[in-house]
């Protein structure tokens, strides 16, 4: 039981250590983008949605350079569930009624339709081979494509009142580096502290992937979603979730399975499939309705706690 409990204050610090290196690389690659005259749009898509989705990438990349393939999966599969019943189910019953203004069917909803369909469909036989991750990745390729091709016009970079880009900062290169290093480190130890504690207790290593790893990397989005509360742009956090789980599904196992075939595991193909496709189908209706309800939010986190106890089992 001490050697569970070490490993598991390890794994919160490491997870601490990755979701914070996330933040900070952030913080740096949004000064370096607008530096670089990118616009407010690719920012959030590329630097934004990309940092907030880092500690899933790192901590599946690091597992599958561990063999630890099961691992990127079931965090896949966790981080998304987690995204909908939670992070929006916390989103709506904290902050009330959301309305979305933003035309989600131009551009968020069909590619977080394809993805989750593409993803179902490749992981449903239990693997993903090199193959179906280049599909996936050529999906997030077209979807890139769109958005620098053919809807990039649709916003532009505010510049400064002299009309000049601002000048690329050494504290926004400091913090890029830092931010990686502590990304890898942290992953690297958030891998090894899961599969110690999974062996100790005997269970599967997707058991504390889809639950501790899944919550522990979605807290950026909790954290930003909660920050939108306060600022009054809930729509503008349901609308990045719809890209943060297209990203999750498309490149989060899409660049492992490049590097190995991916397995899952007895938890990810008896419950979390079937719980990721009932929340997304919900999470769509919404998109689709242009609106979350208080008692919709209070619903998914009634979810979220219904699937939480159904893990149990797999213990």
């Amino acid at each position: 039981m001490i050697e569970i409990a070490i490993s598991t204050v390890f794994l919160i610090v490491a997870l601490f250590v990755l979701i914070r290196g996330a933040d900070v690389f952030v913080v740096g690659a949004k000064q370096m983008g607008a530096s670089l005259g990118m616009s407010k749009f690719a920012i959030g898509v590329l630097i934004v949605g990309f940092g907030t989705s880092l500690p899933e990438l790192a901590s599946s990349i690091a597992a599958t350079l561990d063999g630890a393939t099961e691992i990127v999966i079931a965090n896949a599969v966790g981080s998304n569930i987690t995204n909908i019943l939670l992070v929006v189910g916390v989103l709506a019953t904290v902050g009330g009624r959301i309305i979305i203004k933003r035309d989600l069917i131009k551009t968020e909803l069909p590619i977080f339709f394809i993805a989750t369909t593409h993803f179902l469909t490749a992981v449903w036989d239990g693997s993903v081979d090199r193959l179906e991750g280049v599909l996936l990745m050529g999906t997030f390729g077209a979807y890139m494509w769109y958005l620098f091709v053919e809807a990039r016009q649709e916003d532009s970079v505010e510049l400064s009142k002299q009309g000049r880009r601002p000048h690329l900062e050494l504290k926004s290169v400091v913090f890029i580096v830092l931010g990686i290093v502590a990304v890898l480190f942290g992953a690297k130890f958030t891998v090894e502290m899961v599969v110690d504690i999974a062996t100790a207790l005997s269970v599967p290593i997707g058991l504390i992937s889809i639950g501790a790893i899944a919550l522990g990397t979605s807290l950026p989005e909790l954290f930003v979603s909660l920050q939108a509360i306060k600022t009054g742009e809930a729509e503008l956090a349901i609308g990045n979730i719809f890209g943060s789980n297209a990203f999750n599904m498309l490149i989060v196992v899409g660049v492992p399975a490049l590097i190995a075939p991916l397995m899952a595991d007895t938890v990810v193909m008896n419950l979390g499939l079937q719980i990721l496709l009932a929340a997304s189908a919900i999470f769509f209706v919404n998109g689709l309705a242009k609106q979350v309800m208080r008692w919709e939010g209070m619903m998914m986190l009634l979810f979220f706690a219904f699937f939480t106890i159904k893990l149990f089992a797999f213990i």
